[in-house]
């Protein structure tokens, strides 16, 4: 089993995604255990049941160990299965945020509430009992579904998420659950021709990997039906299913990233803990700060806050940042936010804030430059770029307001200081109607800045 990486292309409209069905993908879960890593881990995990048999003590610990690891690495192989990434060699290129180590804890929790429901219900009735059994069995998929998605014990034991879940599946919901059953008795049938065919030296080993193989096989099949139905569970998957010909569409994994970043931030702005969301978007901004999504994102939230000299503090940053990537309209836009709640906002660049100026004159937005460009001489006192500034200043009077008379000062300002400079003679140019004939000068116009 492997996606093609083969010419991968990006689609990340997920709703019109045709995601064959889970019993159409049976043999992927099957072999899944068998894939390089997988495989080489239950060997591992495999050979310390050998270390069990150490005394009772020792025996119980191995146990315990050994359970975490496999159920951890279960829930690993679903979550990934949930978002579309079905070969274990590509986990590295999905990271994922959720902590699937208290996952396994949490699913013992939500087993002892069943088993308590369970012994009330046989302490009332015997049948009513073995209705809860059958209650706990038909549930426990989609607790496992619940509990990936989430992370939430609350809600893996709440009968009302449960059922919505189940609705929102459909009929393919009991197809699983039949298919879950099956491989569920064929563990102890595949340990009972181990008892018979295998020596007792390696019979330890081998049920255990036994074990494991059908826990491993049962959580990519259950990820896959998350994956199945992404919509349902608030999941943005990483791969889209192959397509024909056995090419595979494929999300850039940092656009994938950012998606579910986004999310979460969005999540807790929505539940109104503003805190959290503040503080959640400040450290990945702070580990990652050259990403321009991380970036954004706590600009953001800030914008949503009351937090204007951290605003104004971030926007320098993040508009280096976007002048360096070569996004200067969205740098435009992020000065445009933190001027607006700070009106003597100004960047520490002379060269910066001139690109931005220029920027915002290329899409007309003559206010915009003409702001951007406000005290420019008495803000960058000595900058080589001052005679750029100043044409821009004057082709923005002249020909973005209509306001020559302002022009013509702020050129007689470049003529004194600047007289040479091929920025004072493109203002000379551009005031060609206004000026003297004498103060002209008119030589081949000048790029504009």
């Amino acid at each position: 089993m492997g996606l093609s990486r083969s010419q991968p292309e990006v689609d990340n409209d997920s709703a019109n995604w045709n995601i064959p069905p889970f019993w159409h993908k049976l043999n992927s879960f099957f072999l899944f255990p068998f894939q390089r890593t997988p495989f080489m881990y239950a060997v591992v995990l495999s050979m310390c049941a050998y270390a069990m048999f150490m005394g009772l003590l020792i025996g119980i610990a191995v146990f315990v160990g050994l359970m975490l690891a496999v159920s951890r690495y279960a829930f690993k192989a679903a979550a990934y299965a949930s978002r579309g990434v079905l070969d274990s060699s590509d986990y590295d290129h999905y990271p994922l945020d959720a902590d699937l180590k208290v996952l396994p804890w949490k699913f013992f929790g939500v087993l002892l509430v069943h088993g308590f429901v369970i012994g009330m219900l046989a302490q009332a009735s015997l049948k009513l009992g073995v209705l809860g059994n059958l209650g706990s069995s038909f549930l426990i998929p989609v607790t496992l579904m619940v509990l990936i998605s989430t992370g939430s014990l609350s809600s893996a034991i709440n009968p009302f998420i449960l059922l919505g879940t189940i609705a929102g599946i459909g009929l393919p919901y009991f197809l699983l659950c039949l298919f879950l059953f099956l491989l569920m008795q064929g563990a102890p049938m595949a340990m009972g021709f181990l008892l018979v065919l295998v020596p007792k030296a390696m019979l330890a080993p081998l049920m255990a990997f036994v074990i494991i193989y059908f826990l491993w096989v049962i959580a990519a099949m259950i990820g896959y039906v998350m994956y199945q139905n992404h919509a349902e569970f608030g999941i943005e998957p990483d791969k889209a299913p192959e397509a024909e010909g056995g090419s595979t569409v494929q999300i850039d994994p940092q656009a994938a990233e950012a998606k579910r970043r986004d999310a979460a931030v969005a999540q807790l702005v929505q539940n109104g803990d503003m805190q959290a969301a503040q503080d959640e978007a400040r450290e990945w901004q702070r580990l990652n700060y050259d990403n321009v999504a991380d970036q954004r994102r706590y600009h953001r939230v800030l914008k949503l806050t009351d937090k204007t000299a951290e605003l104004a503090r971030h926007g320098q940053q993040f508009i280096d940042l976007l002048l360096r990537k070569q996004q200067a309209s969205e740098a435009l836009e992020v000065w445009g936010s933190c001027y607006k709640r700070m009106p003597g906002f100004k960047l520490e660049s002379a060269e910066a804030t001139l690109a931005l100026a220029s920027t915002a004159w290329k899409r007309q937005q003559v206010s915009h430059a003409l702001a951007v460009l406000q005290n420019f001489e008495k803000n960058y006192p000595g900058s080589p770029v001052i005679p750029q500034a100043q044409e821009l200043i004057v082709r923005v009077l002249k020909q973005g307001l209509g306001k020559p008379d302002q022009a013509v000062r702020v050129f007689m300002r470049m003529k004194m200081r600047h007289p040479e400079h091929p920025s004072t003679q493109e203002a000379a140019w551009i005031l060609r109607d206004e000026l003297p004939q004498d103060s002209t000068k008119p030589t081949a116009p000048v790029a504009p800045v």
